[in-house]
């Protein structure tokens, strides 16, 4: 290992992963930011954009070509916009999968956690089935509205859709919007921001 480059939303763990690899490795680390990465941010505050967003757009940039609208279903579910230029433009940020599930355990005593799997049917017939249809294929219905919306506002007709994110190979088989699943393109934009400089 002769390079290491690193995109963080945790900034206390940085300084930890710098110092180990340094240790290990006796390589410094590239960090990437806002400023670094060679991607336009067509928003009002470009430092609070998070790296994992702006990797996700050099990513697609690259890989797939602009306009992408990018579903990271992951701890969150983001929404990368990138414009016909490459810039990132915005999205939304929603809870995660696994977030509103706990959030949704933690209120309700009685119900138990049930394994993130999707249902074969709507309507449940038990609480395991009916939590599982209310969340994942609730949360299947909110992303190909969420893909619907930004499409809709920015008046695009063919734009690239990309899924990726920890949940995105569950999610991507029941999704309507016709999408490119991209497992590692959070990993691809590090690499390509990374081999720019």
């Amino acid at each position: 290992i002769t390079h290491a480059a690193i995109s963080s939303v945790v900034p206390h763990l940085t300084s930890v992963y710098v110092e180990s690899i340094r240790n290990i490795f006796h390589i410094e680390s590239f960090i990437i930011n806002h400023e670094n990465s060679d991607i336009e941010l067509k928003v009002d505050v470009p430092e609070e954009v998070g790296t994992d967003r702006i990797c996700n757009s050099a990513a697609a940039q690259k890989l797939y070509g602009c306009p992408s609208i990018i579903g990271d279903i992951g701890s969150a579910t983001n929404y990368d916009v990138v414009d016909k230029q490459g810039a990132f433009i915005g999205g939304a940020i929603a809870p995660g999968l696994k977030t509103a599930a706990h959030n949704l355990f933690e209120k309700a005593a009685l119900l138990k956690e049930t394994i993130l799997t999707v249902p074969s049917t709507v309507i449940g017939k038990d609480t395991a089935t009916n939590l599982q249809s209310g969340i994942m294929l609730g949360a299947i219905d909110v992303i190909d509205g969420m893909f619907n919306r930004i499409q809709s506002e920015t008046g695009w007709k063919n734009p690239h859709n990309i899924i990726t994110g920890g949940f995105g190979e569950l999610i991507s088989p029941y999704l309507q919007t016709e999408h490119t699943l991209s497992s590692t393109l959070t990993l691809d934009g590090i690499r390509i921001i990374f081999e720019k400089q």
